[in-house]
């Protein structure tokens, strides 16, 4: 059982949603004492808790949780101003923590078992020559303790990658400057996620941050990026020098589209892992099907690709994905409609954002150029509001 307590009930609910859907058992609890009594029940094994709560504070939590016979994992997850505090609770017990917006998928990686986290990195499944290459730099960094950079396509599994080169000990993930602690003894890593994504402000403000650090101290950096940051940051005097500082030892993650040769292997580790949490068979693609989606572009990547996977899993056949709306010649005429098209097309292009902003609302909205009302008017229109936190 999971337990997530967080005085913020939508925030509390959404996210235990996503971990029911995924295969957890999962309970949203809105105050301290109330998970306390669950978890004197027993048959807890994890509590992602919010930091910041009345009557009884997350740190509280923890250590009411950590005095029962089987304690379970705990992370906390801190907002603005609160992460120096998370670091304290860490040293008295809590597994991790994670600043808010807390991506549903980062929680999903900490709920690995340890032997499937080592081995959850579709990004180096498979033998075509650019997965090969990746991954012999990745064996070369092994007990490596420099600053790395993964850049790649959205999807393409950078951010995953970048997360699985820490080796040991404490991470943390931080998502905006503002969260920068001031205290960092005992993290041992640092990971910054879609660096690119910050606006040049920001950037410049996390790059003063890691100036602060003492030299040849401090947790390591891992980063990840689009492909294309070099370029932009060439054109930007204001986000060069964080480029500069995090691109010393930098991977390059193939998109799909250049590693057709891995297809197969993906399917069949995606298929095995999903089907494994669906409790269904493990399907396989005919050869027909598997031809279909040898010749699809695969702009998504391997996100892309794992949704195509757990359609098979539930309904039992692998169809290729549809053409997005906008990428072929529109059929006018009888049938057609204009505002069916712009609303398909609106819904794509929340998708799109919803994958490069890693579903966290506040970088989603930056993406867009759309304030937050907006914003959560156009998620719920399309039934979007529980893919973002």
């Amino acid at each position: 059982m999971i337990l997530v307590v967080d005085d913020n009930r939508s925030a509390a609910q959404a996210l235990a949603k996503i971990l029911n859907r995924q295969g957890h058992a999962a309970q949203a609890f809105f105050d301290g004492p109330s998970a306390c009594e669950r978890l004197s029940e027993g048959d807890v094994e994890w509590v992602f808790s919010d930091l910041k709560m009345e009557p009884m504070d997350g740190l509280e939590l923890l250590r009411f949780a950590r005095a029962l016979d089987q304690p379970p994992q705990v992370v906390l997850m801190t907002g603005f101003g609160s992460v120096d505090a998370a670091v304290t609770a860490m040293h008295e017990g809590a597994r991790d923590f994670l600043t808010k917006p807390v991506s549903p998928s980062t929680v999903l990686e900490l709920l690995q078992p340890p032997e499937q986290a080592a081995d959850a990195q579709p990004v180096l499944v498979g033998e075509a020559p650019a997965t090969r290459a990746l991954r012999k730099q990745v064996t070369a960094l092994a007990g490596i303790n420099s600053t790395v950079l993964v850049i790649g396509e959205p999807g393409s599994g950078r951010a995953d990658l970048a997360r699985g080169l820490h080796a040991q000990g404490r991470m943390l993930t931080l998502t905006h400057p503002e969260h920068f602690p001031q205290e960092l003894s005992g993290i041992e890593t640092l990971l910054l996620p879609s660096v690119d994504l910050l606006s040049p402000q920001a950037q410049q403000r996390l790059n003063q941050h890691l100036d602060a650090l003492p030299p040849g101290a401090g947790p390591r950096i891992l980063a990840s990026a689009g492909e294309d940051w070099a370029q932009r940051a060439a054109r930007d005097p204001a986000t060069q020098q964080l480029y500069y500082r995090l691109a010393v030892l930098v991977l390059q993650v193939p998109p799909l589209r250049q590693r057709m040769a891995d297809l197969p292997a993906l399917i069949e580790a995606f298929a095995q892992a999903r089907a494994a949490q669906l409790k269904r068979s493990v399907p396989s693609p005919s050869s027909a099907e598997l031809q279909a989606l040898q010749s699809h572009d695969w702009p998504g990547n391997l996100r892309e690709l794992q949704a195509v996977v757990e359609r098979a899993v539930v309904f039992g056949s692998f169809q290729p994905p549809a053409q997005a709306p906008g990428s072929q010649s529109l059929a006018l005429g009888e049938g057609f409609s204009l505002a069916q098209h712009l609303e398909d097309t609106e819904r794509l292009v929340l998708l799109q954002g919803i994958e490069e902003a890693k579903g966290d609302r506040q970088v989603l909205g930056e993406l867009l150029g759309v304030e937050r009302n907006t914003l959560r008017y156009k998620l719920k229109k399309f039934g979007l509001l529980d893919r973002v936190s």
